[in-house]
């Protein structure tokens, strides 16, 4: 029996490699997009009525113009009839997840790869890619949800907005450095490098001054503290690997806070504390602001 859609496939240029499936869709999409609505229509609707994961995909696809032209209802059918066909690990859910994604509807999208994530193992994730770019959506809406991450999630890949989060809030956490649960993060005196032009802008370019405003801050406390120091290559380790947690620093160093006072002082310069840090401070000045990280 001829194929329905063989003239489709006969007078458009397509990759043999793809299958028929996937370069109906190029075409129904090439269709749309160059206002011939109802030949792009025609072939959705043949691949759904075909069924199966081809149908599946025509679905979305066709749920997508839909949502376009204003037809939310149609839509949305469209997608029920999808979610109800149990396939949930076919490339069509995580294209329904993306497209809702898209759209700015977070909570819907989620339930798509949450239903398609659930019991879910870390073999499945890193033998299949299809797999890794689902839980990589789920963790990408999730972060832009505020929700909590799981062990599968933290497989899949970070996405943008999570890694302009994280620099945004490790940044923060260095620049004005607090002590929280009998510790503090500061950065370490080495990284003050006015030769390294790009760290100072960062960082800082003066280390006294830095060291001075941790040192305030400890006493305020007046508590027994651990100063963690980071580097900013261990920053950038931190950021990309998201499961480096703030107390497995990839480097830098653990002091304990107040030092003998004839010992090194914490902050690295090798002078013993009370000559340095532990001695008396000058005057506070003024908190440096984001965008003016020269304090």
């Amino acid at each position: 029996m001829e194929d329905p859609l063989a003239d489709e496939l006969r007078n458009h240029w397509t990759d043999t490699e793809l299958g028929r499936t996937f370069a109906l869709l190029i075409i129904a999409n090439e269709h749309a997009a160059q206002g011939r609505p109802d030949r792009a229509v025609a072939i959705w609707q043949q691949l759904i009525s075909e069924g199966g994961r081809a149908g599946d995909s025509a679905r979305v696809d066709y749920a997508d113009y839909l949502f376009l032209a204003n037809r939310q209802s149609e839509a949305r059918s469209q997608l029920e009839a999808v979610m109800t066909d149990g396939r949930i690990y076919a490339s069509a859910w995580r294209s329904a997840a993306e497209m809702l994604e898209r759209r700015g509807e977070l909570d819907d999208a989620l339930l798509w790869y949450e239903i398609a994530a659930d019991n879910m193992t870390a073999e499945d994730v890193t033998n299949t890619h299809r797999v890794r770019a689902l839980v990589t959506g789920r963790r990408r809406v999730k972060w832009k949800l505020g929700l909590p991450l799981d062990g599968i999630d933290l497989l899949g890949e970070q996405g943008k907005d999570e890694v302009l989060d994280r620099e945004a809030e490790l940044h923060d956490l260095l620049r004005l450095p607090t002590v929280s649960n009998g510790r503090i993060e500061v950065w370490d005196r080495s990284e003050f490098d006015d030769a390294v032009r790009w760290r100072k802008h960062l960082i800082g370019g003066n280390a006294d001054r830095y060291c001075h405003m941790v040192e305030r801050e400890l006493r305020d406390r007046k508590q027994r503290v651990t100063i963690a120091t980071w580097t900013y290559f261990g920053l950038q380790d931190c950021l990309r690997d998201v499961r480096t947690r703030h107390d497995e620093l990839p480097d830098g160093r653990r002091v304990a806070w107040p030092p003998p006072r004839n010992q090194p002082c914490w902050c690295g310069s090798g002078v013993k504390y009370k000559k340095c840090c532990g001695g008396p401070l000058p005057a506070a000045e003024p908190v440096p602001s984001r965008a003016d990280p020269s304090g």
